[in-house]
This record gives structure tokens, C-alpha cells and sequence, in this order.
């Protein structure tokens, strides 16, 4: 697991792993008879060696601290969310479903609600995870320039160049007013100038959303999911 866990999870593979190790691709085989049981192996061993946080805690605390590590984990191992996406769940992941799921039937929860919960907040840092790896890519096209930058121009007001999105942004940073704090007190209308407005205002929050860090913006989808489950909980 070595071999895997230096040379990291993005596109290893088992001849890789051989020569790390010295040894021909049969005496890997032996140990795992695929690519996705040798990655899944490693996988299992970062779960069993991770310091996971505290379980004693109120279960809002719990979700969130849990989520956030899961996020953070796959974030220390480039790739992994990535080339796990579509693999069996291991079976120390299992068993931290079952555990606190069972700490939430403690805290008011229904068994299916719990098990709801765990499912929607540990799926959401898996996701999240894997959209951040697939925007952070290279563009295939042979330009030297991520996915995530070139959707930045696609918030773009329809009238602005590709240079012209940052630093109409970085003004709008300067000077502490942006668009998500317009004042849209009317009452909207179907004329072109309110469509307009509201148009400029949501591409500004998905182009400002797009910039953020991403455990920033995981963290606020979060809370979104923690809200909603709060009301799930039977006090």
C-alpha cells in the first residue's frame, strides 16, 4: 500500500506499483486481482490509520466535524475521490456509517432519518471532492488552463471579455459592495432591465462561488444540508 499512497491514487497503475516495489505485476495480482481492489485497499488503510474527531459530541457538531473530515481526507490524497467514485464502499467507511447513524437514533433521530442523514452529509464531501478534482483538471484542447478557469468566463456578463470578469470582481471586492447585497427590494418584473439585473447579480455569486476555496463553499452547502436535517430530528 505504499507503492499507492507515495505515487498517490490519480492514474496508478498495477505495473506501476510492481516496479515501485520491485517485484513482477503477478506477485501484485496475487494481492489484489484488480486496479480498483489495490486502490480500494489503500483506501482502507488511510480510514484505519486517519485520526477521526471525537464522537461525543451533539449531533449537528458531529455531521459537520465528520463531513468536513472525510472532505479533508480525500483532499490530502489527490485523486482518490476521483478513482473511488464508482467503488465498493469499504468496509471502514461502513462502519462509520453504522456508528453514527447509531449515534444520531440517540439524539432524537429515527433509525431512517439517521441513516439519511449520514448517507446525504458523507456523499456530499464524496461529491464535492470529485467536482473539485475534475475542475481543477488541465483542458484537453491542449491550452494550458484548468476547467475551473475557463467556466469563470462563462459567468461572464454576455458583454464582457475574458479580461474584463476579474477585475470588474476585484472592484466589487474593493469596495465591500457586491452583487449578492443589491437591493432587489421591488417587487420583481418581467421587464428586460429587472431580468438583466438579476442575471449580471447570479452570474457574479456562481463567478464569486467558482473563486472561493473550495472547503469554503463545501462548508456552506454544509450548513444548507444540516439546516434541513434539523428539522428531520425528533426533539
Amino acid at each position: 500500500m505504499d507503492a499507492v499512497l507515495s505515487h498517490g491514487f490519480a492514474g496508478i497503475t498495477i505495473p506501476e506499483v510492481a516496479q515501485r516495489l520491485g517485484v513482477t505485476t503477478m506477485t501484485v495480482y496475487r494481492h489484489a486481482a484488480t486496479r480498483a481492489e489495490l486502490l480500494g485497499m489503500a483506501w482502507e488503510r488511510v480510514l484505519h490509520e486517519h485520526a477521526w474527531p471525537d464522537r461525543n459530541l451533539p449531533w449537528r457538531d458531529l455531521l459537520d466535524e465528520y463531513a468536513t473530515a472525510v472532505w479533508d481526507l480525500l483532499a490530502e490524497h489527490p485523486g482518490a475521490a476521483t478513482e473511488l467514485y464508482t467503488a465498493a464502499l469499504p468496509a471502514r467507511m461502513a462502519d462509520l456509517y453504522v456508528d453514527l447513524a447509531s449515534i444520531l437514533a440517540g439524539q432524537g433521530f429515527t433509525v431512517p432519518d439517521a441513516v439519511l442523514a449520514v448517507d446525504t452529509v458523507i456523499d456530499l464531501a464524496v461529491d464535492h471532492r470529485h467536482g473539485v478534482e475534475n475542475l481543477m483538471q488541465t483542458a484537453e484542447d491542449g491550452r494550458d488552463t484548468a476547467l475551473r478557469d475557463r467556466i469563470l468566463v462563462r459567468w461572464a456578463p454576455p458583454d464582457s471579455s475574458e479580461g474584463q470578469a476579474e477585475p470588474q470582481r476585484q472592484q466589487s471586492d474593493q469596495s465591500g459592495v457586491s452583487p449578492r447585497h443589491t437591493d432587489f427590494s421591488e417587487p420583481p418584473t418581467d421587464s428586460p432591465n429587472c431580468r438583466d439585473a438579476f442575471s449580471r447579480a447570479v452570474r457574479a455569486e456562481l463567478g464569486m462561488a467558482t473563486r472561493m476555496h473550495p472547503r469554503d463553499w463545501f462548508g456552506r452547502k454544509l450548513a444548507l444540508v444540516l439546516d434541513g436535517i434539523a428539522t428531520l430530528r425528533e426533539d
